[in-house]
C-alpha cells in the first residue's frame, strides 16, 4: 500500500470517526456506553471499534497510526492533568519502543488527530477530539496530550 494512499484512508477514517462521533453525543449524550463505541462504526460497510481492550488502539483498517487513547476509570495506569490542563497520558508499559508507545510518538510528529475517551464509570466514556499528541516525556514514561486547538497551537510555541 503506498504512503499517499495510506494517509488518504487514514484521513477518512478519522473524519469519518469523528463526525459519528458528534451524531452520538447528538443522540445519547457526552457520556456514551463501551458497546456502542466498540461495535457500532461503520466505514464503507466495514464495523470499525473506537476503542479496543488496552488503552492505545488501532483498528485494523489503519495502516500504521492509533485512533485513540483510553483512561479507565479505575485502570492501571496513573494518567492526570497538569496544571496547564494537559492530560499527562502514560505510556503503555515500560517500553518506550514499544509498538503502541512508538505509535502515539509517530501521531505527534506528524500532528496526527486522535480521540481520547475518558472513563467516567466502568463501561462509560466521555469522548473527546480531537486531540493531539504534543509531548513526549521519556523519564516519567508519559505522552502530553492537548485536548483542544488552542492548546495544541500553544504547545507548539
Amino acid at each position: 500500500m503506498n504512503s499517499s494512499y495510506s494517509r488518504h484512508i487514514d484521513a477518512e477514517v478519522r473524519m469519518a470517526a469523528f463526525d459519528w462521533l458528534s451524531q452520538k453525543t447528538i443522540e445519547l449524550g457526552d457520556v456514551l456506553p463501551r458497546a456502542v463505541l466498540s461495535q457500532e462504526f461503520q466505514f464503507h460497510g466495514q464495523r470499525i471499534p473506537l476503542l479496543g481492550p488496552q488503552g492505545i488502539f488501532k483498528p485494523k483498517i489503519l495502516p500504521e497510526l492509533p485512533l485513540s487513547i483510553t483512561t479507565a476509570p479505575r485502570g492501571p495506569y496513573d494518567d492526570s492533568f497538569d496544571n496547564d490542563g494537559f492530560l499527562l497520558y502514560k505510556y503503555r508499559g515500560t517500553d518506550q519502543r514499544h509498538h503502541e508507545n512508538s505509535g502515539l510518538r509517530k501521531a505527534m510528529l506528524q500532528r496526527m488527530p486522535l480521540i481520547y475517551f475518558h472513563g467516567v464509570v466502568p463501561g462509560k466514556y466521555l469522548a473527546v477530539w480531537p486531540v493531539f499528541i504534543v509531548g513526549d516525556i521519556p523519564e516519567k514514561l508519559t505522552f502530553k496530550v492537548a485536548a483542544d486547538d488552542m492548546a495544541f497551537g500553544l504547545a507548539q510555541i
